[in-house]
């Protein structure tokens, strides 16, 4: 049995080494389905858990009647997020012109932090959080935890995940080898004969066809169709190397539990942060304007706590992203990255219920 184990994984070796994989592209796809049902079945319940865990008294609603809540939390923090993730790469290619290369990652990932959290900051004077709440200080018995709590939700982040994790599994749609058939194009690598395995007329022969085209009269637009088509495949082959090297192992061959750790990951670490930042901002007489500072003293108002919660949150989620640059990730592994971010984003989201008083 153990030789026949051995035999496999030399021949599933020896595939690899050649950009094949063995396997099913489309029950791969499949089974990456359950990546979008598991962050729709989070939102839902995070969706109806202030409700049912802290309920409050209906209060007049600050927005229009065809505006209602919680379309403007949903609508701004998704426009935040696609600000930030549109200058991803503005801010690493500028890094890249003042650091070396090794670091550059890292130096982009922080201003990338640094911007994200400022967009969350902005978020909350743009709606008026300060403006609107019923209690002096920050507590889930304030309807302005539930605006808090749904800016935290940011489904623009997650669907872009999801959509980005098909995108490169699309990468490996003409690599795939049947089960069963592993031998069979193992020889034929071995003998020169190897074409596609799934689809032979996606990327055809090169020389030979290009010559017959010509010698039947084919057009020259059929000729730079293939042309075209062959550099395509070259770029295929090339982000399937960058992303190996990012992953430290090829993206098909990602478990679908640790695609599903990433997303639990990211919402409830968006949700812990975002509470964490916002009760210190809240209880500072930043948020207020000059004209209110008479109304923050009377409750002993004080920026200390948005002066040491700032910086730790900066701290911690840069850490977090730093751990998924190229720099770092193929040195810990996928998998070490993701049990990390499940600790961090549990303890950071109880911290935040805890500063809003949602657990007392």
């Amino acid at each position: 049995m153990n030789s026949l184990n051995d035999g496999f994984d030399d021949v599933e070796w020896e595939l690899q080494n050649n950009g094949l994989y063995i396997g099913s592209y489309s029950r791969v796809v499949l089974l990456n389905g359950f990546v979008p049902l598991f962050a729709a079945v989070i939102f839902t319940v995070l969706a109806l858990l202030p409700d049912l865990a802290w309920p409050i008294a209906s209060s007049p609603s600050p927005y229009p009647v065809s505006f209602p809540f919680p379309l403007p939390e949903i609508l701004l923090s998704s426009a935040f997020f696609s600000l930030a993730h549109l200058l991803r790469v503005p801010l690493y290619s500028l890094a890249s012109l003042l650091f070396p290369s090794e670091s550059a990652s890292l130096v982009s990932t922080f201003f990338h932090v640094l911007l994200t959290n400022g967009l969350r900051l902005a978020a909350l004077a743009i709606l008026q959080v300060r403006h609107t709440m019923d209690y002096p200080i920050p507590t889930c018995q304030d309807p302005a935890f539930r605006t808090v709590w749904w800016l935290s939700l940011n489904f623009a982040e997650v669907v872009a995940a999801i959509v980005q994790g098909y995108e490169q599994l699309a990468y490996y749609r003409d690599v795939m080898v049947p089960e069963g058939r592993e031998i069979e194009f193992l020889e034929r690598l071995k003998s020169g004969s190897f074409e596609e395995p799934i689809d032979d007329t996606t990327y055809p022969p090169e020389q030979e066809e290009f010559e017959d085209a010509l010698e039947n009269g084919e057009s020259a637009r059929s000729v730079e169709s293939r042309i075209d088509r062959g550099v395509e495949k070259l770029l295929v082959i090339k982000m399937r190397e960058e992303l190996e090297e990012v992953y430290g192992l090829p993206v098909i061959k990602i478990p679908v539990f640790i695609s599903c750790l990433q997303r639990f990951n990211s919402i409830f670490l968006s949700v812990g942060l975002n509470l964490l930042l916002s009760a210190a901002y809240l209880r500072s007489p930043l948020s207020l304007p000059v004209s209110d500072q008479d109304f923050a003293r009377s409750y002993a108002s004080s920026n200390v706590p948005f002066i040491i919660t700032s910086p730790l949150v900066l701290l911690l989620h840069s850490s977090l992203a730093a751990l998924h640059t190229p720099a770092v990730l193929p040195r810990i592994g996928l998998h070490t990255a993701a049990y990390v971010g499940v600790l961090v984003g549990i303890m950071s989201f109880f911290a935040g219920l805890a500063v809003w008083g949602a657990l007392s």
